[in-house]
């Protein structure tokens, strides 16, 4: 037994009953027509001017569902590095295939014949597209090329800097400290100990000579007084 499917009404009528053309299906027709003409007004806008994206594996890999084809089909056209926006579809309402299949869509739907060349991509209008995509792709490339020279020089300089981070910091270590001598000269670790020291023995040795002195001193007046002594005996 044969069977016809309808994708618009979705449903199937079997040999002996034929599928109506109605108002329902004619009211369901519209809602499908609105929504691939929006789709295909967006992609009729990039004709002139086409748009080239750097690859994404979520956005650029959507598909569209033709009717008139009974076809799905790449939304875009990508090699994963760079995607051409809507080309994919640009490229199919542009073949004979589906310029043929459209005219019997819309006899076979009695769809408004008005909206019907709004899905058709003339063969002029591809080839001035294809022209804009090389152009389109040669300027995208550039400005891909531009990108990653920018980032190897700010990598390069972001690592030069680091190195001479490093060198500073190696010689630093390698010079000797330096300190704040007397009268605001600067040592050496090495000379502040010998500083240092040299104070130490110098209080030290005024310590001894103050002690030296006293001793002298303690011994003058014993001898003062034996002598006093003895001449009053």
């Amino acid at each position: 037994m044969g069977a016809y499917y309808c994708a618009i009404c979705r449903q199937t009528t079997f040999t002996g009953k034929k599928h109506i053309f109605g108002k329902t299906h004619q009211s369901r027709l519209r809602v499908v027509l609105l929504k691939s003409l929006e789709k295909v007004k967006e992609a009729r806008r990039t004709l002139k001017k086409p748009q080239v994206e750097k690859f994404d594996c979520i956005q650029h890999k959507q598909t569209f569902w033709c009717y008139c084809c009974e076809l799905e089909i790449q939304r875009h056209i990508t090699d994963e590095n760079m995607t051409v926006l809507h080309g994919g579809l640009l490229e199919h309402m542009a073949t004979p295939e589906h310029r043929k299949k459209t005219h019997k869509f819309w006899w076979d739907n009695k769809a408004d014949p008005k909206l019907r060349d709004k899905i058709i991509i003339k063969e002029d209008e591809i080839e001035r597209f294809k022209a804009e995509v090389a152009n389109a792709l040669e300027s995208f490339v550039e400005k891909e090329d531009e990108i990653i020279k920018q980032q190897a020089d700010h990598i390069r300089g972001q690592e030069k800097h680091r190195q001479e981070v490093l060198q500073s910091l190696s010689e630093r270590d390698a010079e000797p400290e330096l300190f704040t001598g007397p009268n605001g000269i600067d040592m050496s670790a090495q000379d502040i100990v010998r500083h240092q020291f040299r104070q130490e023995e110098g209080q030290k040795n005024r310590q001894k000579r103050k002690k030296e002195q006293s001793t002298d001193r303690s011994k003058k007046v014993k001898t003062s007084e034996r002598q006093r002594n003895s001449d009053d005996t």
